[in-house]
């Protein structure tokens, strides 16, 4: 996985923001959700807590890209910036993509989340990210 990922420069030192590769994410998926959470800050650098991280890298891993391998939908970036991360999701049905994230972000109160969607078929949010 990690190949397929690029940490991308950005302007403020507090931000990460992780795009995939420009050859890996041209498809046919049209709409756009964006999971959004915002978080408490844990240190000067306002990343999340390590808690916080680890739920997020879990639905990442467990949930999400085994949902790309079924081909249902594609994560593009991960953006992590002062008290708010937010994951760019292309998909060809964005209910069924909301229904399944809440399937998984439901098992834990603690971190709620908010969704985005964009018709995008020329991915244009993605490339402006």
């Amino acid at each position: 996985m990690k190949e397929e990922w690029d940490l991308k420069i950005t302007s403020n030192l507090n931000q990460m923001l992780r795009v995939r590769k420009e050859s890996e994410t041209q498809s046919e998926l049209s709409q756009l959700v964006i999971v959004k959470h915002s978080y408490h800050a844990s240190d000067d650098m306002m990343f999340p807590d390590p808690s916080c991280l680890a739920f997020f890298v879990a639905f990442e891993e467990n949930h999400l890209l085994p949902l790309e391998k079924s081909e249902a939908l594609k994560l593009v970036a991960i953006d992590i910036f002062e008290g708010s991360m937010k994951f760019y999701i292309y998909c060809e049905d964005a209910q069924k993509t909301i229904y399944n994230c809440i399937s998984y972000l439901k098992s834990n109160p603690n971190y709620n989340a908010e969704f985005e969607i964009h018709n995008d078929p020329s991915w244009q949010i993605f490339k402006n990210v």
